[in-house]
């Protein structure tokens, strides 16, 4: 879950302890647009289909879905408003919920320190000095950190790609059918070729010499909070061609 993808152990521990199972039967409403926020979910199995009304006839029209793993209802808790949209459930679904007060203790203490800890980082990374503010700020939090122990594959030669990686801490090595291509170290950033072309990956990427920590974005949100500076990336293209392999071979990170 994005919103809770960066937590320790024990943060989980605590956000596990303070969540409710809600279940719902096939044409519930499990939120209804205009009515304050209460609850954050989280779907464990089924699907939500989200409507909103708009028009001067009010017309209700479905803008999106959501399935297991995906969240819906943080915007009203975190920004004291009322619902936005309508969540309905599609079919049977089983809900994992955190009421508004337990949300905001314990959600939104730990997005704040790790947004601030992310977008210091991200602001030191040269490619990422083309967003604006906000939007280092909405990369900063999508990101789930992800630490690899030494000899680790993070991603494997051939393989069809998903997730885009930026190192925090801690070596890359990057090989092509076996041999070494490059090294890349914090600030540097792998794995966007495959989601930008669609092409499988290029390189096997593997943790050396010790922890290898990385903030990343899967694909769908590599597309939907990346897309200022896709363009920037696929014009770098050529460097990568040089050096065969899906991997940021420049951009050390700025102290």
């Amino acid at each position: 879950n994005v919103l809770f993808g960066h937590m320790a152990d024990e943060e989980l521990s605590t956000l596990r302890d303070a969540m409710f199972v809600v279940e719902k039967e096939s044409g519930d409403v499990i939120i209804k647009q205009g009515d304050d926020g209460d609850n954050y979910y989280i779907i464990d199995s089924g699907g939500v289909d989200v409507y909103i009304k708009s028009g001067p006839e009010e017309q209700e029209n479905k803008v999106t879905s959501y399935r297991d793993g995906d969240s819906f209802g943080e915007l009203a808790i975190l920004y004291n408003t009322r619902r936005a949209a309508s969540c309905i459930a599609s079919s049977a679904c089983r809900l994992w919920a955190l009421d508004r007060v337990s949300f905001k203790t314990i959600a939104v203490q730990t997005m704040e320190s790790k947004r601030n800890e992310h977008t210091s980082f991200l602001q030191r990374v040269p490619v990422l000095q083309k967003l604006t503010q906000y939007e280092v700020l909405t990369v900063a939090d999508a990101l789930q950190e992800l630490t690899f122990e030494d000899g680790h594959i993070v991603c494997e030669e051939g393989d069809a790609g998903d997730r885009f990686y930026v190192i925090k801490d801690g070596l890359a090595v990057c090989t092509k059918e076996g041999t070494e291509v490059a090294r890349l170290t914090a600030g540097q950033y792998f794995g966007e070729i495959a989601l930008l072309t669609d092409n499988p990956r290029q390189a096997t990427v593997k943790a050396e010499g010790g922890p290898l920590t990385c903030l990343s974005l899967d694909r769908k949100t590599f597309s939907r909070v990346m897309g200022p500076l896709q363009e920037i990336m696929l014009r770098n293209l050529d460097q990568y061609n040089i050096h065969g392999v899906d991997a940021n071979p420049v951009g050390n990170i700025e102290p």
